[in-house]
């Protein structure tokens, strides 16, 4: 229903790298943003990877560098958002993957989502909303109630924050898991149990599942842009 995408994905099959962020802002800051991000926090990990060659397995690299990337990302868009008076106050939210030697290492920061599909669904990461979750779930199109009734007050996001803390997961992966990706236009129209059944009925087809969760999104009201990725091991 927007007539602008404030999200921004990408992803790098070679070296086993996926992003996407939400933006946040009035006209087309959030577009910038979630560029910004997404493009700054690549730009910082491959070219540790490059770099690295051989030492890749030294200890500590996929958490703290993923950090690192984040707060690249975050610094990046804040310095941006100085240099313009319309982009004042413009931020996203951050999704970081990198799988590596059979685990999946998350970076994250803001309300969009990673998820593991492994007899049935689990969310990875916690929402950074500045009430949580609330007690009575929202009112959607339709009749239909939101399936946490979210909170979307970011405690923290990146270009946003005065200060950056981003959580960071590991996740041991084994044959045949499937991890998702996902901003929140995903997530406020679409229940977990419904976003399961929609991958597991098309798990040997990511493309297919990817665009049928969107379809579904759309569906139920599209109220923002709808953005996944999807990982098959």
């Amino acid at each position: 229903m927007r007539p602008n995408n404030e999200d921004s994905v990408l992803v790098d099959e070679s070296n086993a790298i996926f992003l996407l962020a939400d933006g946040l802002g009035g006209h087309q800051a959030g577009e910038v943003a979630s560029e910004l991000a997404v493009k700054e926090a690549y730009a910082y990990l491959k070219d540790l990877i490059e770099r690295a060659g051989a030492s890749r397995e030294s200890p500590g690299f996929p958490t703290d560098s993923l950090k690192e990337a984040v707060s690249k990302a975050h610094y990046t868009v804040k310095e941006r958002a100085g240099t313009d008076p319309h982009l004042t106050g413009m931020g996203a939210t951050l999704e970081i993957m990198l799988i590596k030697n059979n685990s999946a290492y998350i970076g994250h920061v803001g309300d969009s989502r990673a998820y593991i599909m492994r007899d049935g669904i689990k969310q990875i990461t916690r929402d950074h909303t500045a009430e949580g979750y609330l007690s009575v779930p929202a009112v959607m199109p339709r009749g239909r109630r939101a399936p946490a009734g979210r909170s979307h007050m970011l405690a923290q996001a990146v270009g946003t924050s005065r200060v950056i803390h981003p959580d960071t997961h590991h996740i041991n992966l084994q044959a045949g898991d499937i991890m998702l990706l996902c901003t929140d236009g995903l997530t406020d129209m679409l229940a977990d149990e419904e976003i399961a059944g929609f991958i597991s009925m098309y798990r040997d087809d990511m493309d297919h599942a990817a665009a049928q969760l969107i379809h579904a999104a759309n569906t139920q009201g599209g109220l923002d842009n709808i953005t996944v990725v999807l990982v098959k091991v």
